[in-house]
């Protein structure tokens, strides 16, 4: 089991309604409330193992396009689905928050710093990508 971060949702609702609106924070929030402390460490932990899982994959020189990376590309965009209320991301802002995890310190720290969360941006761009063109 990885180490859940000491995690406080209401510490980052002004910056959600500034960046999503109040209908997003009021969908995420009203997901939060409703979970156990054990569904809470359940999805801290996901996020987590997704974060030890990429650098691993990065560390061990896997393509973005890998079916190893595809695979934690798809657990993420499921893992921010459950914590966007069960509303998945549209194409457009999984690469945005891709873009955000890069650009924020606070996200590409979590990443292993500027070049972790480039691959991991990098992946998800790969899979929108694939993606997109089999529509």
């Amino acid at each position: 089991m990885h180490a859940v971060p000491n995690f406080h949702h209401d510490d980052h609702r002004d910056e959600v309604v500034d960046r999503w609106g109040e209908a997003a924070w009021a969908r995420s929030n009203g997901w939060w409330s409703k979970l156990s402390a054990a569904g809470r460490a359940e999805f801290l932990g996901e996020g987590v193992a997704l974060k030890n899982e990429y650098l691993e994959a990065k560390a061990a020189g896997l393509p973005v396009t890998d079916a190893v990376v595809v695979a934690l590309v798809e657990r993420h965009r499921s893992w921010i689905a459950q914590g966007w209320g069960g509303v998945e991301p549209t194409h457009e802002q999984f690469v945005g928050l891709g873009e955000m995890y890069v650009a924020d310190d606070r996200f590409a720290r979590n990443y292993g710093g500027v070049e972790g969360a480039t691959f991991v941006r990098d992946a998800i761009v790969a899979w929108v990508a694939a993606h997109t063109e089999s529509r």
